[in-house]
């Protein structure tokens, strides 16, 4: 099972704030629907799932109940695609010809569907609570053989008419093979059956018209023997009423039978569109593509002022840098990663301001920072006089050895007083002690003279 939220490119860029609350809604009840159902999440990308189940009856009740959920306030704009077939696995994931399928419908389903292959609905027509209509035989993209997709029509359920599908160009119904497995498709106009329904319906003539030749000839041969009997009868077995009363019931039906049920009995789902239904679409699809072109280009020229007002504000803050102001420098590069948390440039800079201003811990943060996003000149770190401070740390050596990432240390144990050797050490000793810990970096300068001074001044 493949589903993609429709549009959700579109609400991120109107009111990002609703569109999460959309993929939210969405991934919550994907999520209670699965386990209800027994279905597998294998992945989330962006606004869409790839799922499977051990079942096809369960894959498209999960379906079902996932879009009759997503009905409810607020509304998510769902497309589902299910097939049947085996699916292999490696290391970087799942993948086959069966997935490339599903994920092919998902593209042609509508918006509140369900589209299935003819391998599920096989599995699914004998349940009656699950129904399908077909929609055509379809050469889908890459995939070598004819698919015959069908759309879940079970109550509730949008089953959407031929028209919808007339926006996938890249998605090809094959007219010949429905045409030669199904009859002739996409030229049968209500209103003409309806017509000869009422005018020749007693002949059956309508019948014919409707692809039903079996019918058709047994109304035929059965109205012609009618009128015989009728006339040897001299009208006191009028048995051709009989067959103008059933015209006149047909004709009623057809005439008030929705369109898109029309052409899903009749056209196999699909209607050859007039020429001004084709020119209208080619406006709609140009007009769509103008609005498409123009909202790029408002992204892009959003995007270049955003690029230029950070350029600035960095030159600004390099400014400060470069005059020795890194209280300014530090306000003006803390503003940028608000914009940008993972700018590497503001990372460095902040790093070199902290270690300038013997900030240590900050300092340590934000070159960790700058090269976990990816910042590689090493020998710049190495050499930079701004980072003269952080590279006289005593463990500057083992942060660097960790590729720059801070390893948490217990603080150094303290000495205890209770041992007697401890206590026992003449002040020149304890001194010399001092010193070694100095050498090895467990205390500082300053603290080895604050500590000599005061064993000195007991002595």
């Amino acid at each position: 099972m493949f589903t993609d939220i429709t549009g959700f490119s579109a609400m991120m860029q109107s009111d990002e704030a609703f569109a999460m609350s959309i993929r939210n809604r969405h991934r919550e009840i994907f999520k209670q629907s699965h386990e209800h159902f027994g279905g597998e999440i294998l992945q989330y990308y962006g606004d869409g799932t790839l799922s499977i189940f051990d079942s096809t009856v369960a894959a498209v009740e999960c379906a079902v109940d996932m879009q009759l959920a997503f009905q409810g306030h607020p509304q998510v704009p769902l497309r589902i695609g299910i097939h049947a077939g085996d699916i292999s696995y490696d290391e970087e994931g799942a993948y086959g010809d069966g997935l490339n399928i599903a994920a092919r419908v998902e593209r042609l389903c509508t918006t509140g569907s369900i589209f299935v292959t003819a391998k599920v609905f096989d599995d699914i027509k004998n349940h009656p609570w699950l129904r399908a209509v077909s929609m055509g035989v379809f050469q889908l993209r890459n995939i070598f053989n004819d698919v015959e997709i069908y759309a879940i029509s079970s109550k509730g359920l949008v089953v959407p008419d031929n028209q919808a599908l007339a926006d996938y160009p890249e998605f090809e119904l094959n007219e010949e093979k429905v045409a030669v497995e199904k009859g002739p498709i996409g030229h049968r106009n209500k209103h003409v059956a309806w017509i000869l329904a009422l005018v020749l319906g007693v002949f059956g003539v309508h019948r014919l018209y409707l692809g039903k030749r079996l019918q058709g000839i047994m109304h035929f041969a059965g109205a012609i023997i009618a009128i015989l009997i009728t006339i040897e009868s001299r009208g006191q077995m009028p048995l051709i009423a009989f067959f103008g009363v059933l015209a006149f019931i047909e004709a009623v039906l057809l005439f008030v039978m929705p369109k898109a049920e029309f052409d899903h009995r009749y056209n196999m789902g699909i209607t050859r569109m007039s020429r001004k239904e084709r020119r209208r679409m080619k406006k709609t699809q140009k007009r769509e593509a103008k609005q498409l072109k123009a909202e790029k280009s408002r992204a892009r020229k959003k995007q270049k002022v955003q690029e230029e007002s950070s350029f600035k504000k960095l030159k600004e803050a390099l400014r400060h840098y470069d005059r020795g102001d890194y209280q300014n420098a530090i306000r003006s590069l803390d503003k940028l990663l608000e914009a940008n948390r993972d700018d590497l440039v503001v990372h460095y800079y902040l790093a070199c301001c902290f270690s300038i201003t013997r900030d240590r811990e900050d300092a340590y943060y934000h070159l960790s920072e700058a090269v976990q996003c990816g910042f590689d000149d090493f020998d710049r770190i190495d050499t930079d006089p701004a980072l003269a401070f952080l590279r006289s740390q005593p463990d500057y050596v083992s942060y660097k050895d960790n590729n720059f990432v801070r390893v948490n240390e217990l603080p150094p144990a303290q000495p205890d007083l209770l041992e007697t050797d401890t206590l026992t050490l003449t002040p020149y000793e304890q001194i010399e002690r001092l010193g070694d810990r100095m050498e090895r970096g467990e205390i500082t300068r300053v603290q080895f003279e604050e500590e000599k001074k005061r064993i000195l001044g007991n002595d």
